[in-house]
C-alpha cells in the first residue's frame, strides 16, 4: 500500500513504494522467485508417492507448489477451512493438494488408499508431518522441511524485492543492515509472510521519515 505522506520518502529511497507488499496472487513471479528450501525438480507422475512440503503459514509452501505444477502439470485442490475439509481431493497419476492436514481424518484415508491403489505420486503442501497416514495407506513418502530462515538467505530475497520496485535509472539507497535482518530472522523462523510484515512497517517508517526531510 502507498501512502499519501510517503510517496515523497519512497522517491527519495529510490523506491517506486514498498517492496514487502503483501503478494496478491499465492503463485511467485519469477523475477522474485528464491528456492529457499532446497528442493528439487518436481517428482515423475506414478510412483505410489506422497511428495509432501512442510512448514508453517507463510514458509512458501504453496508458491514451491504451484511453481511445481507449472513444470508438470496435474489437477490442484485446496482444502479450504470448515466444511469443505471433507471435500473429496481428485486422485490422479500427479495431483497437488494443497493446506492437506487440514483434510477430515476419514477423507484424508480414502483419497490416500486412492493414491495408493492408482500408484500415484501426490504433492502436498502441509503443516504437519503426514508421514504415518501415507505410510499406513501404502504410499512412500519424500518429505522436504523448510527451515529456518538466515541473514544471506533473507538479503538475497530483500535484494529481489527491492530491485522489483527500484525507479528506473536509479539506484536504491535502502540498506536493510545485518543486525535489522538477524533481528527478523529470529523473530519470524521460516515464514517469509511474517518476514514481509516486518519488513513492510519498517521501509514505511524509512520512507515517512524520508518524506518529511523534504
Amino acid at each position: 500500500m502507498r501512502f499519501g505522506y510517503a510517496d515523497d520518502g519512497y522517491a527519495r529511497l529510490g523506491l517506486s513504494g514498498n517492496p514487502f507488499v503483501a503478494d496478491r496472487d499465492r503463485a511467485v513471479e519469477p523475477d522474485l522467485w528464491l528456492d529457499r528450501a532446497g528442493v528439487p525438480e518436481p517428482p515423475a507422475a506414478g510412483l505410489g508417492l506422497l511428495v509432501q512440503l512442510v512448514g508453517p503459514k507463510g514458509a512458501g509452501k504453496t508458491s514451491h507448489l504451484l511453481r511445481w505444477r507449472e513444470a508438470a502439470p496435474g489437477p490442484y485442490h485446496y482444502v479450504a477451512p470448515g466444511r469443505q475439509r471433507w471435500a473429496m481431493p481428485p486422485v490422479a497419476p500427479l495431483v497437488y493438494w494443497d493446506e492437506v492436514d487440514r483434510l477430515a481424518a476419514p477423507v484424508r484415508r480414502i483419497v490416500f488408499g486412492r493414491a495408493a491403489r492408482m500408484r500415484a505420486t501426490v504433492v502436498a503442501g502441509t503443516h504437519e508431518d503426514l508421514t504415518a497416514p501415507a505410510r499406513h495407506a501404502g504410499l512412500g513418502v519424500v518429505t522436504h522441511h523448510f527451515p529456518g530462515l538466515t541473514p544471506a538467505v533473507l538479503r538475497a530475497w530483500c535484494d529481489l524485492r527491492i530491485a522489483a520496485v527500484t525507479l528506473p535509472g536509479t539506484s536504491s539507497v535502502l540498506d536493510l543492515n545485518d543486525a535489522l535482518l538477524a533481528a527478523v530472522c529470529a523473530e519470524v523462523g521460516p515464514s517469509l509472510r511474517e518476514a514481509a510484515f516486518l519488513l513492510h512497517h519498517h521501509v514505511a517508517e524509512r520512507a515517512r521519515a524520508a518524506g518529511e526531510m523534504g
